[in-house]
């Protein structure tokens, strides 16, 4: 068996080692956390084998974003609304009371509608879209996969079915990384390579070079066409395995080198 450090062990190809290398060039520590998934994958007696392999593959996807330079959605973008929203709402001569904006109902009723100008409405959705996607990784995970240049966040891929995927492997590890708390379900061996092989498929998409980001765009068409195929009556919305070729076509990415 091979050990973290050793790119030419049991579980590497070129591709991951393509990949570890796309990794490295944009943040060393995703790299880390990338090749010490690789080694608990594959080394099912390793000791506490899945809380580490959970650990990692969250820190790596949950950060990945970071590594292509999605805003991170924090406090400090809520904040930084909040003085422009009140700027609006003085600059509009808007009091402070509620009751005294003109042409707003006095009824107290849940149903009342007030009359305000246009910029300080703007103003105020976009401090409520703020505060909405702060800290959403499934936000930032549809901007990453599917919708990269969205403006100021406001992505509507959220439901993509890659991205679903994404976050609900994301989520079944999870419980992993804090076993004694969460009691987690055991993971079938097939499907944790299953979906670590998707999330390959997925970050070779997003950190390759513009010449091949076309497969990325494949990726995400085969995944919302089986989910079509697939969902119906009887029918399972579970995504299989789709294989995204950057480097080598000819090597699957969970052949041994």
């Amino acid at each position: 068996m091979s050990s973290v450090g050793q790119r030419d062990g049991v579980g590497w190809t070129e591709q991951r080692r393509s990949l570890h290398a796309l990794l490295a060039e944009r943040m060393q520590l995703l790299a880390d956390y990338y090749e010490s998934a690789l080694y608990f994958l594959h080394t099912p007696d390793a000791p506490a084998r899945m809380s580490h392999l959970a650990h990692a593959v969250r820190e790596l996807c949950n950060h990945m974003p970071d590594a292509v330079n999605v805003a991170r959605m924090d406090r400090s973008n809520t904040e930084s609304k909040l003085p422009i929203l009140t700027k609006a709402w003085e600059k509009a001569g808007l009091p402070d009371d509620v009751g005294e904006v003109p042409g707003c109902s006095t009824s107290g009723s849940a149903t009342d509608e007030c009359h305000i100008p246009r910029p300080v409405l703007v103003a105020a959705a976009d401090l409520v879209l703020s505060t909405r996607i702060r800290g959403s990784n499934r936000r930032r995970a549809a901007l990453m996969i599917v919708d990269p240049h969205a403006p100021d966040g406001q992505s509507t891929a959220e439901r993509h079915s890659t991205v679903d995927r994404w976050v609900k492997i994301v989520d079944r590890l999870f419980p992993w990384v804090h076993a004694f708390d969460k009691r987690p379900q055991a993971i079938p061996e097939d499907q944790l390579a299953d979906d670590f092989n998707f999330l390959e498929d997925v970050m070779r998409g997003v950190l390759a070079p513009l010449d091949v980001v076309a497969d990325l765009d494949d990726l995400l068409a085969q995944t919302q066409q089986r989910v079509l195929d697939t969902d119906g009556p009887g029918g399972s919305a579970a995504v299989p395995h789709v294989s995204v070729d950057v480097e080598a076509p000819a090597e699957r990415a969970g052949d041994d080198a």
